[in-house]
Parts: C-alpha cells; sequence; structure tokens
C-alpha cells in the first residue's frame, strides 16, 4: 500500500514502521468546504492529506478569519495535539476536496511512542510547519493583497495535480483575512494580466510563472514540491 501513497511523511517511513502504522489508517474522501474540527476542541483524529488540502484557520470573535496554515501531501493536521492535551487553537477546514488518511488521536499517540523513526519524522514536520506559519505570519505584516494571493494560489498549486480549484471569492477572502471586495479587484487585476482566469466559483492559474513575479519573497521560503521539477 505504501507505494500507492502521495503523502511524504507516510512514504518516508521504514517498511517496519508503515506496517505498524497501515491498520491504524483510514481513508477517507473529504468535500470542499468541510469543516473538520473546532477551535477549542480536542482533535480526535490526525489527518495525513493525500490529494485533499487542509486549511488551520485563526477565527476571531468578530468573525473574521484568516488561514494560519495549509496543509497537503508534505505533512499532517493535527500536530499539536501530539505534543500535549490542550485543545485546538484553530479550526481545520477543507480547502481542495480529495482524500486524506485518517488515525484516531490517541491510538497514533500510542504508536509514536513506541517508534523513535515516527518520532523523528513528525519533529521534522513540526519544524517545516511552523516555519510556514511565521513566515505567513510576517508576510501578512509587510506584503500586500496582491502578493499574498499570489503567494497563496502557487502554494495550493504545490499541492494539487490540477489548475483548476473549485473556490468562491468569500472563501479566498476567509484564507487570506482580507474583505471580498480586495480579493475582486486583484483577481481582476491577474485575471487581465493573464495569469488566472475567474468566473462563477472556479479558478484556473494560467501561467504559474506569471504569478511568481507578482508574489513576495516568502514565496520562495515556502514552496512545496512533489516533483523535482520547478517552474521558478
Amino acid at each position: 500500500m505504501k507505494e500507492m501513497l502521495t503523502n511524504k511523511i507516510l512514504t518516508g517511513l521504514h517498511e517496519a514502521e508503515f506496517a505498524r502504522l497501515m491498520p491504524l489508517l483510514q481513508p477517507v474522501s473529504l468535500s470542499a468546504g468541510e469543516r473538520l474540527s473546532e477551535a477549542g476542541e480536542t482533535m480526535r483524529f490526525i489527518y495525513f492529506p493525500e490529494s485533499a488540502v487542509l486549511s488551520c484557520q485563526a477565527e476571531m470573535q468578530d468573525g473574521k478569519a484568516a488561514e494560519v496554515g495549509m496543509i497537503g501531501f508534505e505533512g499532517l493536521a493535527g500536530i499539536t495535539a501530539l505534543v500535549g492535551s490542550r485543545p485546538a487553537a484553530h479550526s481545520l477546514n477543507v480547502s481542495v476536496a480529495g482524500s486524506v488518511l485518517k488515525v484516531n488521536t490517541v491510538e497514533f499517540q500510542r504508536e509514536i511512542m513506541r517508534d523513535d523513526g515516527i518520532q523523528q519524522a513528525l519533529f521534522a514536520y513540526a519544524g517545516e510547519y511552523v516555519t510556514q506559519i511565521s513566515q505567513r505570519s510576517a508576510c501578512a505584516v509587510f506584503h500586500s493583497v496582491e502578493q499574498r494571493f499570489a503567494v497563496w494560489l502557487l502554494l495550493l498549486a504545490d499541492r494539487i495535480e490540477d489548475e483548476v480549484i473549485q473556490i468562491t471569492q468569500e472563501r479566498i477572502a476567509e484564507h487570506l483575512g482580507v474583505r471580498r471586495a480586495g480579493v475582486t479587484v486583484v483577481a481582476a487585476a491577474m485575471q487581465a494580466a493573464g495569469a488566472i482566469t475567474y468566473r462563477r466559483g472556479s479558478l484556473r492559474i494560467n501561467n504559474r510563472d506569471m504569478l511568481a513575479a507578482i508574489a513576495c519573497e516568502c514565496y520562495g521560503a515556502l514552496a512545496v514540491r512533489r516533483h523535482q521539477t520547478t517552474y521558478m
């Protein structure tokens, strides 16, 4: 089964380590917009994305929200639940529909304690995830909505094998933590330049090189690769 997977954490495990985890992993198909957990809750499941892309979102008391972490084939959702029993600080939502492998948090914690190899893989990813959160926090302070939108689209494109994303401008605004009007203006400018095509909840990336030129330096620090080829 391992050779059929795309999740980097799972495929990076030794055969014996993966064999111990395999009976705990449950394949699940997720729909875009689906809510997997709420802030303030203890996460019952850990998710290893295959083709789906998940979003950790910080939500304010006034109803505003912003994405603080994006998780695709390179990682797992629920890393903080594995290092303590505190409730999750952020909600977890599905950005792009697709498949994941989920595992009961308590059962996974038990397996981690038995295996140093799995621990090392999780620690390595935890460092990458902290880097993503901190870099995107700085990006939100210093860079324009246009640059952040381009970075977000490129990060999403890194994690999927499709140039078309089914998403509304309202949801894009939630991911970026900006008003929908700002997304409308930026999307229109990118479409006029030929970088994207957007209509009725469907966004197509036409030119990744053009998006990379619009994006700020943060994309270079956060890019993930499914294959060795690059487009920058």
